[in-house]
């Protein structure tokens, strides 16, 4: 009688441990069905698309040409700074007051539209600083940049495409 209970027990005790596991085991590979609730979980979903229009980093870049990619002596460099210090801050404000927002379509119209004023700040206050030499450089570096970036853009949908074609 005892054996026969142990080995009942057992196999309730085994049951149980595989549902428990089984159920985590599904819930781990369950589909997400919303693009929202998939944003939620993975924060960093969609980081290569957005690092491709990602104005913060377009400013960077753009710090990286000054820097890096021009002849600027180190006094215009410091004069620099400051402005893309502040813009930077500027850009990463308005991207946080956006993603906070319900309104989703109406956050992104606004805030193409304040980086689009902060971008033109930033431009007359650099225009100061800068000779026109050297600001016309600045934006043929930019543009190459963000050709370079376009296409890299377009060749990774162009693969995305052809993978789920063949699929």
């Amino acid at each position: 009688m005892k054996k026969k209970w142990f080995v009942l027990s057992a196999i309730a005790t085994i049951a149980m441990v595989g549902m428990v596991v089984f159920e985590n085991t599904a819930a781990a590979h369950r589909e997400v069905h919303s693009r929202q609730q998939y944003r939620n979980d993975n924060t960093r979903a969609a980081r290569g698309r957005i690092a491709t229009v990602n104005p913060v980093a377009a400013l960077n870049h753009s710090w990286i040409d000054l820097t890096f990619g021009m002849e600027v002596d180190a006094e215009t460099l410091a004069k620099a700074h400051p402005i893309y210090q502040e813009t930077r801050k500027t850009l990463q404000t308005q991207i946080k007051e956006a993603r906070k927002s319900d309104d989703k379509r109406a956050a992104m119209t606004k805030l193409r539209e304040s980086i689009k004023e902060t971008h033109a700040k930033f431009n007359a206050s650099l225009k100061k600083i800068l000779t026109e030499d050297q600001m016309t450089k600045l934006m043929e570096l930019k543009e190459k940049r963000r050709t370079e970036m376009r296409k890299r853009a377009n060749q990774v949908r162009r693969s995305q495409r052809e993978s789920r074609r063949h699929r």
